[in-house]
């Protein structure tokens, strides 16, 4: 168990940031200070500014130590965000993205066959603002299919709320929906979203469950907003067979939101709180600390790009709606030690640190409560090695994240490095760094 502990201001690492006023790269260095970690920016014009970014030390610089041990910063980039169009459907006063806000022509098809043609093996993040209002879709849909990349939607469903629509997506090789979800209130939906929308948000569940489309429930959570919402979207998640992910978003201060929600805003390690709060410690911060360390080993085993501040965890689907956690079939705490073996040989530049680190797991996988969870974990493990397709999923599996986007308060180029997702866009090109890209437009807008 760790335990937390209030020191003297103590740098942690050393790094570069955003100036808050300037929006200029400057030095910077994480620190604890006062039992807080904070990211301090030293900018030459305008002085000293610092952000918070955790009030869990010891589990902020264990999982940093582990995360910059195993995670080089070379491995190449697998998961690109298209910004297909600025145009959407809403006008979410929450909008990270500006939606409706800048002239841009969409995405024509000759231009994403160009872009399949040149990434290959690639998930596309088909966003910008909301895919769904272009009529060509469908036909981007297919090209991706028959590339052989994975296509994953990210709307907000309005449009999906038509079963022939969802349908049409389907049958042009559409591969998995992100679907925003913030809960079961219609007065938080007015605030999130500007208008009540949660007849529409059950009927494209029912849809998509019906059509059998998997899904990711993505749950922007804002503080005294929708922050109670969070159990009961568990729990409707757990109990749609196609959910196989559900992610819990704090909101950051990008495109619309800035300025507006300041007060709102999470971070993903307060998220994990709330979670941990909301189940009564059943899905808690140290099993979470524990499996993260697990898929950071993966990740640099397959050479998967992930960013330090996504964290997950994994819950298995019962047969009545109900969940059970990994923690209750395998032993996370027996499996710690193994990891940090593995950490300190892949540091050391050990060729054996991944078999041996396969070899020693094996006798914790293998006891009688794991053993039914083996199939769970093999797809699981085969999708970083062959790309992130919910479609691989297995029914009981529905990953956890909590997760958040950069904005130029937290951006850190340490981390940003190995961003998780690119970007390409209109605006700024192809970009390695989906973090890097948000900095850099919101530069350009302010």
């Amino acid at each position: 168990m760790i335990e937390n502990t209030t020191e003297s201001p103590d740098t942690i690492r050393t790094t570069h940031a955003m100036c808050p006023d300037c929006l200029h790269c400057v030095p910077a260095r994480v620190d604890e200070i006062n039992g807080e970690i904070r990211l301090v920016k030293e900018c030459p014009e305008h002085g000293q500014s610092s952000v918070f970014l955790s009030s869990h030390p010891a589990y902020y610089r264990d999982l940093n130590q582990f995360y910059f041990s195993v995670m080089p910063k070379s491995h190449p980039q697998r998961d690109y965000i298209i910004r297909l169009t600025e145009r959407c459907d809403l006008d979410c006063p929450i909008c990270l993205a500006g939606a409706n806000e800048e002239v841009l022509a969409d995405y024509d098809l000759e231009e994403v066959k160009r872009l399949t043609k040149r990434f290959t093996k690639t998930k596309f993040d088909l966003m910008g603002c909301e895919p769904t209002v272009m009529d060509n879709l469908p036909e981007i849909l297919r090209l991706i299919k028959a590339s052989g990349n994975i296509s994953a939607l990210h709307t907000n469903g309005v449009s999906l709320a038509d079963k022939d629509y969802a349908r049409r997506l389907q049958e042009a090789g559409l591969d998995e929906v992100h679907l925003q979800f913030d809960g079961f209130d219609d007065e938080a939906y007015k605030i999130i979203r500007g208008e009540p929308l949660l007849e529409n948000k059950m009927q494209t569940m029912r849809n998509l469950t019906e059509l059998g489309i998997p899904v990711d429930l993505v749950m922007t959570v804002l503080s005294g907003v929708n922050d109670k919402e969070i159990l009961p979207v568990l729990k409707y998640g757990s109990e749609q067979p196609n959910v196989k992910e559900i992610f819990f978003l704090g909101c950051r201060m990008l495109g619309r939101a800035t300025g507006k929600f300041e007060s709102c805003q999470l971070l993903p390690d307060q998220v994990i709180d709330l979670l941990d709060n909301a189940t009564e410690g059943r899905i808690g911060r140290e099993d979470v600390r524990r499996f993260q360390k697990l898929y950071f080993a993966l990740l640099s085993v397959f050479g998967v790009r992930k960013c330090l501040y996504i964290q997950h965890y994994l819950i298995l689907r019962g047969r009545k709606g109900n969940y059970q956690t990994l923690a209750d079939v395998i032993d996370l705490k027996r499996l710690e030690p193994i990891l940090e073996r593995y950490r300190e040989r892949y540091e050391a530049g050990k060729k054996s640190a991944v078999p041996r680190l396969f070899l020693e797991m094996l006798p914790v996988l293998l006891r009688p409560r794991s053993i039914p969870l083996l199939a769970e974990f093999a797809a699981l493990t085969l999708m970083m090695a062959f790309g992130f397709n919910l479609r691989r999923v297995r029914r009981r599996s529905i990953m956890l994240g909590y997760i958040t986007a950069c904005d130029p308060l937290i951006y850190d180029t340490s981390v940003s490095e190995n961003c998780g997702k690119g970007e390409i866009s209109r605006d700024l090109g192809v970009q390695e760094s989906g973090a890097q890209a948000n900095v850099m437009r919101e530069h350009r807008w302010r």
